[in-house]
């Protein structure tokens, strides 16, 4: 167990023994948020909330987790790198705890399936991740996805909770139209 943790740079951090770097994380991961001027994640465009959330769970590699700093941040690699390591802990916190916000939201989102969209196949959309969401906002026309995912997170959530909303709607007024048959 470390005593004692250095002021070292990120860059120093990655080039230390894995069993010593692994408790700078643990302990770099308990640390205060710092959005480091970031915005909110409600306004950061849908397209890098999904891509962060993905590379969040798929893989904790550095190169990965720099890559999240810079598409957040602007800032290039060697400055990250050169940044102290508690500081871009720090970032990563925020980083972190935004993603962990949005997956909440989106639980939200979820619904279980009827047995009629069961017996359709409605998991076969599954394979298509958050492309489906984008395709069915650019109402299916390919030359508007990038306008869609270029749309801040807090834009497309809402629209989305408003068709929830509708189609929810929509069910308990057709089976209010059917009683009355």
């Amino acid at each position: 167990m470390i005593e004692e943790f250095k002021k070292c740079t990120f860059g120093e951090f990655l080039n230390l023994p894995e069993s010593e770097r692994k408790e700078y994380e643990r302990v770099g991961l308990l640390l205060k948020p710092d959005p480091w001027q970031v915005s909110n994640y409600m306004n950061w465009p849908y397209i890098t909330v999904k891509d962060i959330q993905l590379t969040l769970s798929e893989n904790h590699d550095y190169e990965a987790i720099i890559n999240v700093i810079t598409e957040l941040t602007g800032q290039r690699k060697d400055k990250i790198i050169a940044k102290i390591w508690f500081d871009v802990f720090r970032f990563l916190k925020f980083v972190i705890n935004s993603i962990n916000d949005v997956s909440e939201l989106e639980k939200k989102l979820a619904y279980e399936p009827e047995a009629d969209e069961e017996r359709a196949g409605i998991e076969m959309f599954n394979e298509f991740g958050y492309f489906v969401t984008i395709d069915r906002l650019a109402g299916g026309d390919i030359l508007k996805h990038d306008e869609v995912g270029k749309m801040p997170f807090s834009h497309v959530f809402a629209k989305l909770r408003l068709n929830q909303t509708d189609s929810i709607f929509m069910k308990n007024y057709q089976k209010i139209i059917s009683s009355k048959k």
